[in-house]
């Protein structure tokens, strides 16, 4: 599966037409099943599924609540509670600036992609 992901805060993309490729980053909150996690971020919550199957999970432990992570996945509900089914996840509980950074990340994308700033190449 190829993923086209565009980096999102959670609160943008309740109601978007699904499906769509994202990159969440958030903390775990709660872990439902085996196979299910609720993370956030600092504007909203999003049930992240098929946790188990992604790249990246060695193992349960990855999948705590607590955790700082990257998740790369589709979109497949956006109405109440966004649901992503994931593709990839990468735990950065150990990158405390990745955390800091994401904001301002997710801000300088979204210009980007409104052609408000070009890239240097």
């Amino acid at each position: 599966m190829t993923l086209n992901p565009r980096k999102y805060f959670i609160r943008d993309m309740v109601n978007k037409p699904t499906p769509f490729d994202v990159w969440l980053q958030g903390t775990i909150e709660q872990n439902v099943g085996n196979d299910i996690l609720i993370i956030s971020d600092t504007f909203g919550r999003a049930k992240i599924t098929k946790c188990e199957t992604a790249d990246g999970v060695i193992d349960k432990a990855s999948l705590q609540k607590g955790k700082y992570c990257c998740i790369l996945g589709t979109a497949v509900s956006t109405k109440g509670l966004p649901e992503v089914q994931a593709c990839k996840f990468v735990d950065l509980s150990s990158q405390p600036d990745m955390k800091e950074a994401w904001e301002y990340e997710v801000r300088e994308s979204n210009l980007l992609f409104e052609g408000k700033i070009k890239t240097l190449v």
